[in-house]
């Protein structure tokens, strides 16, 4: 079963000072690749008046221990990505390079980097879409249960609330 208490210890930490931004998203990350049993975890924020890009925060990739940031996707290269994550607020492609919202990722991101399953959830604050947290499985298809979902859905909504409350 996923611990939510992990969220609560960092976002506790956060609020602290004992940890800043950069290495709140770091552990976020890797806690949800922990948890959630995905070897890719990152958080991205959307930019622009239109919030027709996102800048990722914060990727922790499992098969190699690395992280990284700074990565930038663009609604005019992924156009029904951002539409479904506009309208649905949420993804759920255990084969994400079929899965109609995603597949346009293939050639540029999911085949290059052996992902096939992709899990995003929207972070909001106050009800307007911020950015996403996404879960990511490479080598195999991951299908994504319901506790995985609703863990990813938390870490979502505590993001939402530590911006709101500490800043962002």
């Amino acid at each position: 079963m996923h611990d939510t208490n992990l969220f609560k210890n960092l976002y506790t930490m956060l609020g602290e000072g004992k940890l800043d931004r950069a290495k709140f998203f770091a552990l976020l990350s890797r806690t949800l690749v922990q948890e959630v049993g995905c070897t890719r975890a990152s958080f991205w924020f959307y930019t622009g008046t239109l919030q027709d890009s996102a800048v990722c925060e914060g990727l922790y990739d499992a098969s190699d221990g690395q992280w990284s940031s700074g990565m930038t996707l663009s609604e005019d290269d992924f156009p029904d990505y951002f539409t479904a994550m506009r309208e649905e607020r949420l993804i759920v492609a255990s084969d994400a390079r079929t899965y109609p919202a995603t597949e346009g990722f293939n050639d540029a991101y999911l085949e290059p980097l052996n992902i096939y399953s992709v899990l995003n959830a929207a972070i909001e604050l106050d009800g307007s879409p911020l950015g996403l947290v996404c879960c990511e499985n490479t080598v195999q298809i991951k299908v994504w249960s319901q506790q995985d979902l609703q863990y990813l859905q938390q870490a979502a909504a505590m993001v939402g609330l530590a911006m709101k409350k500490f800043g962002g």
